[in-house]
């Protein structure tokens, strides 16, 4: 009976024991499984792949830190997200901001570089972010006053020129970044492009020059003359009559450089709309060779018209009248450079869809230097021949406006001492039926 009592007492005992035992491994195991989850949490909120909406419900002491942990991640994530949404904010300012922007660090790195920045500097963010500013394309002078902010925390303005990718003139505002302490935590970077406001401002500048170079002449001429009649001349009919008739021919040229100013003001302004019809080659090349037959025949220059078309005239989109002023004005400059003996060819052909129109001459023809410059307002060439043939040197500046209101492109191909040729292009709008040239 005894031995009985004490087995039964035994067997409790060991089942309590294994009930324990088991009870004790199941939570260390629970334990263990909440660590591990913990510790995965932690490292997925670390890389950003977790959100709030992952928890669990957990009970007991464990299971609040891991809702605790888990509400951190929540804040961590929404703050990465706060985060996300303000650069994303940024970029988008930044790539629309027309002006380059450049972000350096105080050691002189760049930290941030727009779009606009990187086409100016022929550069790309990805390749120097994080490196020096002087390796974005070794521009000194850029160079040079980034260092200088840096160095005395001072902003510094000023016009640069840089030679890559291409010639460019930049106005530099660079502005230090102040930290709490007043130290300089780096420096923004403006660049504005103003190569094309210069270039502008030059062309104004010689051209107010220019004009009042142009009207000098004529009225100092016109002065000269009037004085010497009302100093006597007038008494010696010969003479007055003389001096009267360049009086004259110096208030046409000055007439006709006032019309050309205001042509060329109009055309520019685009206050002179072009009337776009349906223009005959063949028509407008025959009419601008009687204007200059009587010229051309005094000055022993032959005038010759082709057509290249096996079938017929080329019609073109044009305004009539303007046409032939191009043509008037090519033609003139070519009669002013062609010797006696020589020839002055105007022809049209087709290329594609649009009508090559050229005056060809076997004048003096332009240095090279030159004629990147020919169709620049007042310049000249052979500057004593141009005045004295009664030019204002507006001609060619002229054609060039109006063929661009045309759509077209004009060019000029030459050679000193073989001659001359000045062509423009017109789109083609159909070829007519033949005719006996």
């Amino acid at each position: 009976m005894f031995s009985h009592s004490i087995t039964s007492w035994l067997l409790l005992v060991i089942f309590l024991l294994l009930l324990v035992i088991g009870f004790l491994v199941w939570r260390n195991r629970r334990t263990r499984h909440l660590y591990v989850d913990l510790s995965n949490v932690m490292d997925l909120a670390l890389d950003g792949e977790v959100s709030p909406e992952d928890r669990e419900t957990h009970k007991g002491s464990l299971e609040r830190m891991a809702t605790r942990v888990y509400a951190m991640v929540g804040a961590l994530h929404d703050q990465r997200e706060l985060t996300r949404q303000e650069q994303n904010k940024i970029d988008s300012v930044m790539s629309h901001i027309l002006s380059g922007v450049i972000v350096i660090d105080q050691t002189g790195r760049m930290l941030l570089m727009n779009a606009a920045a990187e086409k100016l500097l022929g550069v790309n963010d990805v390749d120097f972010i994080g490196r020096w500013h002087w390796e974005a394309g070794h521009h000194y002078g850029l160079s040079s006053l980034i260092d200088e902010a840096i160095a005395f925390g001072v902003v510094q303005k000023k016009e640069v020129q840089i030679h890559k990718p291409q010639e460019l003139t930049l106005e530099a505002h660079i502005t230090p970044i102040r930290q709490s302490n007043g130290a300089t935590a780096g420096v923004v970077v403006l660049l504005h492009d103003v190569s094309e406001w210069r270039r502008v401002e030059r062309m104004r500048s010689d051209f107010v020059a220019n004009v009042s170079h142009e009207l000098r002449t004529p009225i100092t001429a016109l002065k000269g003359f009037a004085e010497t009649l009302l100093d006597g001349a007038m008494e010696e009919p010969t003479i007055a009559k003389q001096f009267i008739s360049i009086i004259k021919e110096e208030a046409d040229r000055l007439g006709r450089l006032v019309e050309d100013l205001l042509d060329l003001s109009r055309i520019e302004a685009k206050h002179a709309p072009l009337k776009l019809k349906e223009v005959c080659m063949f028509a407008v090349l025959q009419k601008v060779i009687e204007t200059f037959r009587a010229q051309a025949h005094d000055a022993g220059v032959e005038l010759r018209k082709q057509i290249h078309t096996q079938t017929g005239h080329i019609t073109v989109m044009a305004d009539d009248d303007r046409l032939q002023q191009i043509l008037i004005n090519l033609v003139s400059n070519a009669l002013q450079f062609t010797a006696s003996g020589g020839t002055i060819t105007l022809r049209a052909e087709i290329e594609g869809d649009r009508v090559i129109v050229s005056v060809i001459d076997t004048g003096v023809g332009i240095p090279a230097a030159d004629i990147g410059r020919v169709f620049e307002r007042f310049y000249r060439v052979d500057k004593m021949r141009a005045r004295t043939s009664g030019g204002t040197g507006l001609g060619l500046a002229i054609v060039k406006h109006l063929v661009e209101a045309h759509g077209g492109h004009v060019s000029v191909q030459s050679e000193v001492g073989v001659g001359s040729r000045f062509f423009f292009d017109l789109p083609l709008v159909s070829v007519q039926e033949p005719v006996t040239q």
